[in-house]
């Protein structure tokens, strides 16, 4: 019964012509050669690139920054304000630079 239900496995995935990932890269809808990311994706690593980089930013610039916008362990306060609103200017400044791309 197991050796069946593999078998319509592949079955099912031949069907739809995803039989190896070579067949996958021949076709440019798979594979690691030339294959451009996914819009997901491309935004994922834009959101993960703004949210490192603004982290970064806010936490050598917390030092200089009045107590009130300074953030404290485990407490929702201005800081935290403070560090969403970096990392998203970081994000519009990345999507604004990515616009050509699309």
């Amino acid at each position: 019964m197991a050796l069946g239900n593999r078998t319509r496995g592949r079955e099912s995935r031949a069907e739809v012509g995803l039989n190896d990932d070579k067949s996958l890269a021949k076709a440019g809808k798979g594979g690691t050669n030339g294959r451009t990311k996914s819009p997901a994706m491309k935004n994922f690593l834009d959101a993960l690139a703004a949210v490192l980089a603004g982290n970064a930013i806010y936490y050598l610039a917390m030092p200089h920054l009045p107590d009130v916008a300074r953030h404290g362990l485990f407490r929702e306060d201005w800081g935290l304000v403070v560090d969403f609103a970096i990392c998203c200017v970081i994000f519009g400044v990345v999507k604004y630079m990515r616009r050509e791309e699309e």
